[in-house]
């Protein structure tokens, strides 16, 4: 009996590494686009002469448009990944563990599979030239469509930082989240109502990116930590579930804290 369980264990084990691996590779590979997406826009945006928006830079016959727009791309790519990455580790719930509506609607990787696809539509539907704001006689239905996916694509993005936050195994990862949301939320909240009442914009400007940064360098953390985290017990050789090695990692985290 002892040695069919063991038989049992050996390919289960093997499947779940196998799992893992692949996980990580997605991982890796958004992380990496993500990066290097991140280094595009501030290379394109410190090339410009004059203050612009984040969706400024990929504007219609901006000189930094097709710099911007391929990095945009990347991160919608990236994203998508490292969202594949996390749906391949973390399970909805724990056995017998009971959600509340706020936590089955906060689902991280999904939030940031639907926040990528929506810079995805950004990437390809860019705004007209300088972007103006909805109450500018230029604006126009590409203008619309362009910033309704950009601003949902970001506003999805925070709501994944509250999910991981309030659900995340670690504990590092629940403090880092709290503070990436709560500071996108601000900086990014200020930025907007300045554009939109039209006054500093330059000062804007510059809070829109800082929240761009933080948000798109929390998503490469938060994806490697948590995928890293759950096959951390492979480095000890012994086989176990998904949800053994997370209550392990999180205790550590706990007793470290």
């Amino acid at each position: 009996m002892t040695g069919a369980t063991s038989d049992q264990r050996v390919p289960r084990s093997s499947a779940v590494r196998r799992c893992r691996s692949v996980a990580l590779a997605f991982a890796i590979i958004g992380g990496v686009l993500v990066v290097v997406a991140t280094v595009m826009i501030w290379a394109a945006r410190l090339s410009l002469g004059k203050n612009s928006y984040v969706s400024g830079l990929g504007a219609t016959g901006e000189v930094t448009a097709p710099v911007f727009n391929a990095a945009l791309l990347m991160v919608a790519i990236g994203g998508l990944s490292i969202a594949g990455a996390l749906q391949r580790v973390l399970p909805s719930r724990e056995p017998g563990q009971r959600r509340t509506r706020v936590g089955l609607l906060l689902v991280p990787w999904l939030l940031v599979g639907l926040s990528s696809l929506c810079f995805l539509v950004a990437s390809r539907v860019t705004c007209t030239y300088e972007c103006p704001i909805p109450s500018n006689p230029l604006f126009t239905l590409q203008d619309a469509v362009h910033i309704s996916f950009a601003v949902l694509g970001f506003a999805l993005a925070c709501l994944a930082m509250i999910g991981s936050a309030l659900g995340s195994r670690l504990r590092a990862v629940r403090r880092l989240s709290w503070f990436a949301g709560s500071a996108v939320a601000v900086i990014a909240g200020l930025g907007g109502l300045l554009s939109l009442a039209e006054v500093g914009q330059q000062v804007g400007s510059w809070l829109e990116f800082a929240a761009m940064t933080i948000a798109l360098f929390w998503l490469v953390g938060y994806g490697l930590a948590e995928v890293l985290a759950v096959g951390k017990a492979d480095d000890d050789g012994r086989p176990g579930s998904t949800m053994e090695d997370a209550r392990q990692v999180d205790a550590a985290s706990s007793a470290r804290g």
